[in-house]
């Protein structure tokens, strides 16, 4: 996540900083905007990845190599919303 909010600030030309919050936290802040029963499920998937000792993706299964996609940049993104 630091890399991401380092992109969002190259792009906006401002320092971006990422603090990270609890699953717990993040329901609360994302309800408001996607429902609460959306950011209970998201807010609850985190929390069971933050359980899981082994999330990494391995260059050798990710969906990259599995599918020979090239997925955007953070600033590729950004540009092409229009940010």
């Amino acid at each position: 996540m630091p890399d991401l909010a380092e992109a969002f600030g190259a792009r906006l030309g401002r320092d971006v900083a990422f603090q990270q919050i609890s699953p717990e936290e993040f329901r609360t802040s994302v309800a408001p905007l996607i429902g609460e029963g959306a950011a209970a499920d998201v807010a609850g998937a985190y929390q069971a990845m933050s359980a899981m000792p082994r999330r990494s993706i391995t260059p050798e299964t990710s969906a990259q190599k599995l599918l020979g996609a090239t997925p955007r940049t953070t600033s590729q993104w950004l540009a092409d919303i229009g940010l």
